[in-house]
């Protein structure tokens, strides 16, 4: 082997690491008391840490149930006992992280608002949903020494009625975000939440505002053990700038 083609090799090895090194630099850290999330601007990734928590006092826990306030959310909010995945990095912080990716909001409903729009009816119209940029949940943690993904709806179930009959269905939620709880200081501590729910950050609004029908339970055969360690992955679907997009903007 030649000088040159030595020479050639050597940049190209020192282009290599300087293009991962800088990558690594862009990474943003925001650490809690137990819990660190890390934010990717490059994928636009969001990854917390949390653990899992198990209290099947509370409704789609243990047992089947109806719920609108979130399977993932922040220490310390008035809705932590509903919680199955809890952080204490803020929810401040990660509706920062999330919107310094380029995850928009398009649609908040404040609570003076929630009786107008909620519930499925012949009237129901766009308005009647929350809405935003789609979000990717995904559940990181260790199995058996190798760490392993999946999706927060493949760990729940789900039961409608259907003529007048209960059917398990798969969970098939459409997960955006809107942002509505840290626009109006609402205490929650909710981050991800079923039921189309303006109390938490990020929803599924497949049904709109509040919409209770469907019945939840969390799949434990699934769950990594109650205490363990995972991180709540969130990841941008599309996103960025767009004068087609507005949120409504409340103080209430």
């Amino acid at each position: 082997m030649n000088l040159r083609t030595l020479n050639l090799l050597a940049l190209t090895a020192l282009l290599a690491f300087a293009s991962s090194a800088g990558a690594h630099s862009s990474l943003q850290k925001v650490k809690g008391n137990e819990d660190v999330m890390i934010t990717d601007p490059g994928t636009r990734e969001i990854a917390i840490t949390a653990h899992v928590a198990r209290d099947c006092s509370q409704p789609a826990v243990c047992d089947w149930g109806k719920r609108a306030q979130a399977f993932f959310g922040s220490k310390g909010g008035k809705m932590e006992p509903f919680f199955i995945f809890v952080t204490d990095v803020s929810r401040a912080e990660i509706d920062k992280a999330i919107k310094d990716v380029g995850i928009e909001s398009r649609r908040m409903i404040p609570k003076t608002e929630v009786a107008q729009h909620q519930g499925l009816k012949g009237t129901t119209k766009k308005d009647d949903y929350l809405n935003g940029d789609p979000v990717l949940v995904v559940i990181r943690y260790e199995v058996d020494g190798k760490k392993v993904e999946v999706a927060l709806e493949d760990l729940i179930e789900e039961k409608i009625t259907v003529e007048g009959q209960e059917v398990v269905k798969p969970y098939t939620p459409h997960f955006v975000y809107h942002g509505t709880a840290e626009a109006i200081n609402f205490p929650s501590g909710c981050i991800v939440c079923p039921s189309d729910c303006n109390g938490g950050i990020i929803t599924d609004n497949s049904l709109p505002l509040l919409t209770t029908t469907s019945q939840f339970r969390v799949d434990w055969t699934k769950m990594p053990q109650p205490g363990a360690k995972v991180e709540v992955i969130l990841k941008s679907v599309r996103g960025g700038p767009s004068a087609a997009r507005s949120a409504k903007e409340t103080s209430k």
